[in-house]
């Protein structure tokens, strides 16, 4: 599976602009903030205490888990 970007290039930084998908961009943008506003819940993925990558990798997806059942539609 490939992810791709989908980030505008900021104009002064000199780089040629990229084609993005403005509709995506505003709909993962928005999600992606709610993510981070209901993740500081979790203060300790917050201030990242874990020295491991995996171990942070592995409460980060137990938090998204518990979010996502929380707030299941």
């Amino acid at each position: 599976m490939s992810v791709e970007a989908n980030i505008p290039v900021n104009p002064r930084n000199g780089r040629k602009q990229r084609p993005y998908n403005t509709e995506l961009y505003k709909k993962m943008k928005s999600a992606v903030e709610r993510f981070y506003g209901w993740i500081k819940n979790f203060r300790r993925i917050i201030l990242r205490y874990e020295k491991l990558a995996s171990t942070y990798k592995a409460l980060a997806t137990i938090a998204s888990i518990i979010i996502h059942l929380r707030y299941r539609i």
